[in-house]
């Protein structure tokens, strides 16, 4: 019988540099899925390949399916197979589409509702269906997946909220201001925190950057990467005039800003909106300068406060995205089981038509009738057809959809498959591949 099986690794067992030995270049997904396929047992592939998880996900007509994507991964990454055990995991048919949904609704992710993974699996998906490896059963289930994960961005809130420093910066910078398109970001310091949060600002379209460093060379550096304007820093604040935002990071033991020069330089702006991000340890602007009117001042704890009310509420949302996925993984096994007894109902129907049409050949060849009762002979044996298979393939699907109805008996699991079987040997029909 065929199974879906997923074999691989993610952030939540295995270590950074396992990851990587595992992963799959973009130049080397073509080559793999052509080599995984050309597996004896393999019908179907796809492999899923990023910094966080490789996965592979295939259809496999084997009693042990997740052993033969070991051996795989095993042999192509030159991998000793105790290592590759102790960092992997395997997942068979309902499982395996269960972690697929829980994939796709980012509820497996490092950061739970984060946007990247379904277009990541969009991406995955899309090379195999061109390398040819997968068919009907991987085609319906990634289109699935895919349903799956928009399904949980429409009808909750999973990705809603930032859930990083720069990212609730940026977000904080929008309620302020609204949109971000006019607006001078001022960084002093170049703190590795600071640059991701003006990248993420630039990304929003500031028009401008200020990279004021007192190593003016460090300056130039940073401020080449938002096409900014580098500044040797100095107790002058001047700079600060033109700025909407500022992103302070240094490890000055004293504070850069205080309350009397903000003060002022809120006067030269006329008083518009400034929007400050102290992100320094200790920190590098005085907490009395949020008392300067139209000054918002927030520092780490503010921004960390933000991104554990925003964790809390995705955590709440996940709980609504599993009921999704429970739902949909029920679903789709229902279609899956029918689907897997499709091909023999087909072979059945083919048989009994065309031992119909041979022998209503020779009648027909025999006999001297008229068109209209040709015709008339051709609909009954049809409708003889149709009747003398109605009820085993209406028994047949029933199983297939409710598994609980057939009784185990010492040499059977009681699985609907059995009936397969059986029917093929009464009907001396050829086992038929269901992916075909």
């Amino acid at each position: 019988m065929n199974q879906i099986i997923t074999v691989g690794t993610s952030h939540h067992i295995a270590p950074l540099d396992f990851r990587e030995k595992l992963s799959f270049s973009e130049s080397q997904l073509t080559e793999a899925l052509q080599l995984l396929t050309e597996q004896p047992d393999v019908r179907e592939a796809t492999i899923l390949s990023t910094c966080n998880r490789v996965e592979i996900y295939a259809v496999i007509h084997s009693k042990d399916g997740g052993a033969v994507l070991s051996e795989f991964l095993s042999n192509y990454h030159r991998i000793e197979p105790q290592e590759l055990k102790k960092f992997t995991y395997s997942h068979q048919d309902v499982d395996a589409v269960r972690h697929l949904f829980n994939v796709t609704a980012s509820l497996d992710s490092m950061v739970v509702g984060e946007p990247q993974i379904l277009g990541q699996i969009k991406e995955a998906y899309a090379q195999s269906l061109a390398a040819g490896a997968t068919s009907d059963i991987l085609n319906r289930l990634f289109a699935k997946a895919i349903s799956v994960g928009k399904r949980v961005r429409t009808e909750t809130n999973i990705a809603a909220g930032a859930v990083s420093i720069s990212y609730a910066a940026v977000e904080l910078a929008k309620k302020i201001f609204q949109s971000l398109e006019d607006k001078t970001v001022a960084i002093i310091g170049a703190g590795e925190m600071s640059e991701l949060t003006a990248r993420h600002l630039v990304k929003n379209n500031v028009s401008q950057v200020i990279v004021a460093n007192r190593t003016y060379q460090r300056a130039v550096d940073i401020a080449k990467k938002f096409n900014g304007i580098p500044l040797a820093y100095d107790a002058d604040l001047s700079f600060l005039v033109e700025a909407d935002i500022v992103i302070s990071s240094t490890d000055a033991p004293h504070y850069l800003i205080d309350r009397p020069a903000l003060a002022e330089i809120m006067k030269q702006r006329k008083h518009r909106y400034m929007f400050l991000i102290d992100i320094a340890v200790p920190r590098d602007i005085d907490p009395e300068v949020s008392k300067v009117d139209n000054a918002f001042l927030y520092n780490i704890d503010d921004l960390e406060a933000v991104v554990a009310a925003n964790l809390e509420d995705r955590e709440q949302e996940a709980e609504i995205a599993t009921q999704i996925v429970k739902e949909e993984v029920a679903k789709f096994q229902s279609r899956l089981q029918t689907f897997e007894v499709n091909p023999t109902i087909k072979a059945l129907h083919q048989q009994f038509q065309g031992v119909a049409s041979r022998e209503l050949g020779t009648c027909l060849d025999k006999a001297q009738l008229t068109s209209k009762q040709q015709k008339m002979v051709e609909a009954m044996t049809q409708s003889i057809i149709k009747k003398l298979l109605h009820q085993p393939t209406k028994n047949l699907r029933q199983i297939a959809l409710n598994p609980d109805l057939i009784e185990a008996t010492d040499d059977s699991d009681g699985d609907h498959l059995q009936y397969v079987r059986t029917l093929q040997e009464l009907f001396g029909l050829e086992e038929t591949d269901t992916t075909e």
